[in-house]
């Protein structure tokens, strides 16, 4: 995979795939650029895809964040990776994280460059308040963001193990039942959190099933979702055409708050998963191949 050098003066893995008309794809947490080739490469020889690695993720694993706010440092090297290739009028896909750090750039202007823009299952506003009810986790949002403040107060208290596997294990245990509580209700698969209370008794393992092991990063991860961004008022103004895939089951997002990204804009359609919830790759892979494929071709 090539590698670009950030505006940090770090090293970014990007896979390139193809050739044609390009492609930008920003995956979501816990995954990287590879989950991305089941799904484009039959289209690899109409299509040049551009698939970073985020930091901390696939082969940019090791590539430390450089700022708390997480969706500027992933949107800064999204425009560092579109300005090395020289990309211009390409299409543009992000999946959940990938989403938000593409609705970040979009309000200051990104999108004069992208022809068309593919989000999938994401809200346009994670915090609930007083007009939406739609953002992260729902109407079960106040009690997950309590858990998750409780994890960042216990890593606040725990400065001196950088890691999560190198905490004590009665704080590692309760670290990861928050983990692993959140991580099934993203996957929708509840035997998430047992398989992770499970490895917090032997850190090598945990430090292998994990993201991120990193607590600076966990705790810059949290602070995210904690004060997320309501991107809606840009959206507005937005007039690049936007196709949204939504899990009619997701449990992080509901799909009537997703949908709200296709109504806001000039151009906007829906494409409903019905049997999937956050990770339709995943749960309807044909559908979602078939679909990529229709937004891909589309005129």
């Amino acid at each position: 995979m090539p590698t670009i050098t950030a505006r940090d003066g770090h090293s970014l893995h990007v896979r390139v795939v193809g050739n044609g008309e390009p492609v930008v794809l920003l995956h979501g947490i816990g995954m990287n650029s590879k989950h991305w080739l089941p799904f484009i490469w039959r289209y690899r020889r109409r299509f040049q895809f551009f698939m970073p690695d985020f930091r901390g993720s696939g082969q940019s694993a090791d590539v430390n964040l450089n700022q708390a706010d997480v969706i500027q440092n992933h949107m800064e090297d999204v425009q560092d990776i579109v300005a090395h290739f020289a990309l211009d009028n390409f299409r543009l896909v992000g999946y959940s994280m990938g989403a938000t750090t593409a609705l970040h750039w979009q309000r200051i202007g990104g999108f004069a460059k992208v022809r068309e823009y593919l989000h999938i299952d994401q809200s346009p506003c994670i915090p609930n308040g007083p007009d939406w009810v739609y953002g992260l986790f729902g109407d079960q949002q106040e009690k997950n963001f309590a858990d998750m403040r409780q994890l960042d107060k216990l890593l606040a208290d725990n400065l001196a193990h950088p890691e999560i596997h190198q905490l004590p294990y009665p704080a590692r245990r309760q670290a990861v039942e928050i983990l692993g509580s959140v991580a099934a209700q993203l996957a929708g698969k509840s035997g998430v959190n047992g398989l992770l209370v499970k490895a917090s008794r032997w850190p090598w393992l945990l430090s292998r099933l994990l993201p991120t092991t990193s607590s600076s990063e966990l705790r810059a991860y949290l602070a995210c979702y904690l004060h997320g961004e309501d991107y809606r008022p840009s959206l507005l103004n937005c007039d690049t055409p936007i196709t949204v895939m939504t899990g009619m089951r997701s449990a992080p997002y509901h799909p009537a708050g997703q949908a709200q990204v296709a109504e806001l804009v000039t151009n906007g359609r829906v494409v409903r998963f019905e049997k999937s919830g956050h990770v339709p790759l995943l749960n309807e892979p044909v559908k979602f191949s078939r679909e990529l494929g229709r937004f891909l071709l589309s005129a």
